[in-house]
């Protein structure tokens, strides 16, 4: 019979007619790191033979003598020992040493078995006795004792446990990774021992330049950075996300792993992401009723206005030879220029600017039924309103650990020229988010967040604001749009290297697991950054280039040649028809001098059709 219930029959010392097992060694409430545990258990009737005291016992303390005050009798005397038999030594306080007594564990555990009870009803007032119920010992009568006490345990020595291995090892899902990102996402993985699950929907067979292969990487590179494992679907085939989760779980059960998080790291995985994890059984997800609103520039639109926050004029445009346009612009009591734009867009990409009807209709009929940059076919195009102002993107982090379950973590500026149709950037940089003049922006962004339904990792939100000069702060802030990812454009990177103690991918990861956030007490940055976009001023086939050594530059941080010698290059207008990315670090008044030379003192040399 065990003598501790509901706890399991190896873990404790148990009496089985008489005898005492020992504590196996499997239990958990040992270890090799703690001291011997020593226990004496006791029938409240009586015993046959008489106590003996061991040297392997640790004696119980006995309360000192106090002047002219009684000592009362230890635990140990009351319980063991007749009265008559007492060690005068003991009763004056003395305790006996090692060489005093002797006696083998066998003969104690004997002794014990043999002690008598004097005095239960002092035993009774003893707090540290215990009943633990029915005991299996039988008087002399063959009557069984109703109770029995336990003061400590026998010592064991030297017990040796193994490490038992991992029932199972958790591991996290990077959906449509790039490579700059990914390196930082896989280091912040490795110090919390996830394995690394990849999944790319669109499979590269290696065929597009280095360069590309940087934010469109095969399978082979991705794990030559430090991936475990990658899953694609077969090359040629459209993604399944049915597919992709019954695979998944399929390799989650054979390789004994426990998938916590699906991880979006571009915008055309956004609303796969929270759906994937939801297939995978996870809990950790942002809302789903709301996953396409978080992609679909509409509906975005519309969950936000329904948060009760600003946003700007629209339409839909679903005729495929754009007629409807005069129609909308009349309805919204519009004025040109206006915007019409492809609703799932991704890096500026089909997004036009149209001064007149007949570039609205004409841009409108290209975008209907036209398979748009995420491969996917377009049931309209989407007429907006022309915000004045400048442009903003506000980077966030969601988490429930979080103070106050969203907030901005970095701001950038972008400074942008109206050109070849669209507004092309020239330089980002970042500001201070804690600055009063931005607390509008702040405010909104963070309302934004909440109301397309992110609730876990990054978000992305650019939006439009005016300054005003009274005030001395930006005002009237208008969403753009809102992307639940990992900001592109190494933002992220720049974050980490210039706000101390902020680590937006090891926040990424935490978040998305349900991990409590680490947060740092301030989003200033210490220093400036800035992203510069280095463009061809000419259409053609690159024959050279001037000014592509951007090391030179006293600020310099990192950079990337988007095109190589013999590429076609053209008059930039979305973000990937740029000929060059440059990343800058340091002083305000330094980085946008060195901005504007890399743009300035970068020529190229290309063929056109005329001279081939």
């Amino acid at each position: 019979m065990n003598l501790v219930d509901p706890i399991n029959e190896s873990s404790v010392a148990v009496f089985e007619r008489g005898e005492l097992r020992a504590l196996h060694q499997s239990s958990p409430f040992f270890t090799t790191h703690e001291p011997p545990v020593i226990l004496t258990i006791f029938s409240s009737e009586h015993f046959t033979s008489s106590p003996q005291p061991i040297s392997t016992m640790t004696p119980l303390p006995s309360s000192p003598s106090r002047g002219h005050h009684i000592r009362n009798q230890s635990l140990s005397e009351a319980v063991l020992c007749p009265q008559d038999a007492l060690d005068p030594a003991v009763l004056n306080g003395d305790t006996p040493t090692a060489e005093e007594v002797s006696v083998d564990l066998a003969e104690h555990h004997e002794a014990l078995i043999g002690a008598e009870f004097r005095n239960p009803t002092n035993i009774m007032k003893q707090p540290t006795l215990a009943t633990l119920g029915d005991t299996p010992f039988a008087n002399v009568h063959g009557d069984e004792i109703e109770h029995h006490r336990i003061v400590a345990t026998e010592i064991i020595q030297d017990l040796q446990f193994g490490t038992p291995e991992p029932i199972l090892q958790n591991a996290i899902v990077l959906l449509d990774p790039r490579i700059p990102d990914c390196v930082h996402l896989i280091e912040a993985g490795k110090k919390r021992g996830l394995m690394i699950m990849a999944v790319v929907p669109k499979p590269n067979d290696g065929s597009k330049r280095e360069a590309i292969l940087t934010y469109y990487p095969t399978a082979d590179a991705l794990l030559e950075v430090g991936i475990h494992q990658v899953y694609e679907p077969p090359m040629g085939s459209k993604f399944d996300i049915v597919e992709c989760a019954a695979n998944l779980k399929t390799i989650e059960s054979q390789q004994n792993l426990r998938f916590l998080g699906v991880i979006p790291c571009r915008e055309a995985a956004v609303d796969f992401s929270d759906i994937l994890g939801a297939l995978l059984g996870l809990t950790v997800v942002n809302d789903l009723g709301l996953s396409s609103a978080r992609r679909d520039k509409g509906l975005m639109k519309l969950a936000v206005s329904n948060a009760g926050l600003r946003v700007a004029k629209y339409a839909r445009l679903t005729q495929g030879d754009g007629a409807d346009v005069i129609n909308a612009v009349s309805e919204l009591e519009l004025e040109y220029p206006i915007v019409v734009k492809t609703p799932r867009g991704m890096s500026t990409m089909d997004v036009f600017i149209c001064n007149n009807e007949k570039e609205a209709v004409q841009h409108s009929a290209e975008i209907v039924r036209s398979i748009g940059p995420d491969g996917r076919k377009v049931q309209y195009a989407l007429l907006e309103e022309f915000l004045g102002g400048e442009e903003f993107a506000l980077n966030l982090i969601a988490s429930p650990t979080t103070p106050r379950g969203v907030q901005v973590t970095d701001i950038w500026l972008y400074h942008k020229v109206n050109a070849n149709g669209t507004m092309v950037n020239t330089f980002q940089e970042m500001v201070d988010p804690h600055d009063p003049k931005y607390a509008y922006l702040v405010q909104y962004a963070e309302g934004v967040c909440r109301a397309v339904g992110i609730k876990y990792g990054m978000s992305h939100c650019e939006l439009k604001a005016k300054y005003d000069e009274k005030r001395k702060k930006w005002i009237d802030p208008v969403m753009i749009e809102i992307a639940g990812r990992l900001a592109g454009g190494r933002k992220a990177i720049m974050a980490e290297a210039t706000i101390p103690g902020w680590h937006p991918f090891d926040a990424m990861i935490d978040a998305h697991c349900g991990f409590p956030v680490r947060m740092p007490p301030s989003f200033r940055p210490s220093k400036t950054a800035v992203q510069t976009y280095v463009p061809s001023d000419k259409n053609g086939i690159l024959k050279s280039v001037q000014g592509d050594n951007f090391e030179r530059l006293p600020t310099y941080h990192a950079s990337i040649m988007l095109r190589e010698i013999g590429d076609e290059v053209v008059r930039a207008s979305s973000l990937m028809s740029f000929a060059a990315f440059v990343w800058l670090i340091g002083d305000a008044e330094d980085v946008k001098r060195d901005a504007m030379r890399a743009i300035d003192e970068f020529k190229v040399e290309v063929e056109t059709a005329e001279d081939a």
